[in-house]
This record gives C-alpha cells, sequence and structure tokens, in this order.
C-alpha cells in the first residue's frame, strides 16, 4: 500500500497542498481526480521524490519514503507533459532506463511495442502526442514498477487505443501486484476502471472511498406525486441536490431511499419512482458543487 499523510506544501505564499491523506492499495487503480488546479501534478511530484513536502509523510508498505530510498527506484512517473532527450529513439530510451531500472523487461517491451505498432526507430520528438503517450506507456509498463503513477495518460486519445491501455492495465495490476494513481479529467474512462476514488479540491481531499460505496452512499431519484413536493419537508434525508422537471422530481441525497419512499407514499399519492445509478462524473459535480465549485454567481 501507498499513503500520503498529512501532506502540505506551499509556494511561495499560496498553499498548493493542504493536510492531503490518501491509501492507494496494492493491486489496485487508484482514480485521482479533481477540479483544475486543485493539486492533483503537485501530488505526484511529492510521491516521486520530486518536491519536498513542508509537511507530512508518505509509506510504502509503512516504510517511510524518502529521497534516497531504494523503493523510489520502483516508482515510475508519466507526466503529462512529456519531454524526451534529444534525437531519441523508443529503441534507445530503453535502453537507457534499462541501466536505471533493475526490472526491465526485454519481452514486455517488444511485446507492447508490437502491440501498440509503434516504430521504435523513429525520433520520439517527430511523433504525434498519441504516440508519444503510447511510447511512455510501453516504457512504463516494461520497467515493471511496484508503483505507477499516471498522469493524464489518456488525453488525446481515440477510442481504440484507450482500450488498449485499459487492457494492458488492468493485466498488469491483477499480474504484478502494482499500486497505480492515475489523475485525469476523462472521468468517464475512469469510472470502467477505477477500484478508488480520490477527490481533490483546492489543496484537499474532499473524499476518499472504494468506487462502489461512494456509489451507493450518494443516490438520485426520480418521481411523480399528485400535489406539489416541498423538499424542506424531507431535509432528515440530506437531500444535497433538487430539480423539478416538468412533473418530475430529480433528488440526490445521501439518506435511505427506501423510507424517503415511504415517507413520500405516506404524504402522496405516487405516480412514478424509480432509483437512478450514479456515475463517478456526477459523484464529481455534486461533491464538488458542495464544496462551492461551479455554483458562483455571475
Amino acid at each position: 500500500m501507498l499513503k500520503v499523510e498529512n501532506l502540505s506544501k506551499k509556494f511561495g505564499g499560496f498553499q498548493v497542498l493542504n493536510n492531503i491523506s490518501i491509501h492507494a492499495e496494492t493491486s489496485q487503480i487508484y482514480g485521482l481526480v479533481g477540479s483544475n488546479g486543485c493539486g492533483k501534478t503537485t501530488l505526484l511530484k511529492h510521491i516521486m521524490m520530486i518536491f519536498n513536502q513542508d509537511d507530512g509523510s508518505i509509506f510504502y508498505d509503512d516504510i517511510q519514503v524518502r529521497e534516497d530510498s531504494e523503493i523510489i527506484k520502483e516508482f515510475y512517473y508519466v507526466q503529462d507533459n512529456l519531454f524526451f532527450p534529444y534525437q531519441y529513439t523508443l529503441s534507445k530510451l530503453f535502453s537507457y532506463e534499462k541501466l536505471m531500472y533493475k526490472n526491465m523487461s526485454e519481452d514486455k517491451f517488444s511485446e507492447l511495442v508490437s502491440y501498440f505498432n509503434i516504430d521504435k526507430n523513429k525520433n520520439l520528438n517527430k511523433m504525434s502526442k498519441g504516440q508519444r503517450k503510447q511510447a511512455a506507456f510501453v516504457m512504463a509498463i516494461s520497467a515493471q514498477p511496484k508503483v505507477l503513477l499516471l498522469d493524464e495518460i489518456v488525453d488525446g486519445l481515440d477510442a481504440v487505443i484507450k482500450r488498449k491501455f485499459w487492457d494492458v492495465l488492468i493485466r498488469e495490476v491483477m499480474d504484478n501486484e502494482m499500486t497505480v494513481i492515475i489523475s485525469s479529467h476523462d472521468l468517464k474512462e475512469l469510472d470502467n476502471i477505477c477500484d478508488k476514488v480520490g477527490i481533490m479540491h483546492e489543496g484537499r481531499i474532499l473524499k476518499e472511498e472504494n468506487l462502489e460505496k461512494m456509489k451507493d452512499e450518494i443516490k438520485r431519484v426520480q418521481f411523480a406525486v399528485e400535489g406539489e413536493f416541498d423538499v424542506s419537508e424531507f431535509k432528515e434525508f440530506s437531500i444535497i441536490k433538487y430539480v423539478k422537471i416538468g412533473s418530475i422530481n430529480i433528488c440526490t441525497l445521501t439518506g435511505n431511499v427506501d423510507e424517503f419512499r415511504n415517507k413520500l407514499e405516506e404524504r402522496f399519492n405516487v405516480l412514478l419512482f424509480d432509483k437512478l445509478s450514479m456515475s463517478l462524473e456526477e459523484i464529481f459535480i455534486t461533491e464538488l458543487g458542495g464544496a462551492g465549485y461551479g455554483t458562483e454567481k455571475k
């Protein structure tokens, strides 16, 4: 397990990270999501010891990670903005990184180059953005790290290549017991592959939970009743959001849905009642809306 505990960082007078704690399990994919500029990339760079925190600690399997720790050699980070050495090909980059990562696999490298149909002898800086992303991902998986950090790894990729990415990543997590943290704005993609999610806003973690449990905690119901529904009479069900579209009432709540329906049926003749599934994107909007993000008046 990778644990970040009470991590804080200031750049000048600006508080970038504020008492951050996350817990990413082994053999799971952790989705790190948040508002623009909330500190996701900065957090990943702290885990890699690119930046030094002002306060707090990072642990891997209960051993504190420091800049000179041996375990940091088994962490691999793919950043959003990729930079490759001048005139390097993927083949040359593999030879170079093989000196740095003891578990670098030639077999895996050859397999993935073929799978993604990459020209390993082409200048990396002359590749398209999508091709460079694929090349970086091939290097990351070939290194067989214990901790893999991916920052916007599928940004700009088409649906076919994204599916290839996820197929490879899921297989590697299952086979090699990696800890994977993915930072992304593509919530629909993360919804399909993440086991656990941390939602960030303004340098803090608003919520961290198993994704399925998170979906169970926040529910959405739609219903129609005879008469006028007054949301203020149902406060005990912790209604986060209420909207009415025509005759249909829609409530997002954390209270008990069955009890909500029972009270509704006691008060009204209920014409329609459905429980709707919540996506990660809807949970994200709900949580950030609760923190005031996106609700500012013009």
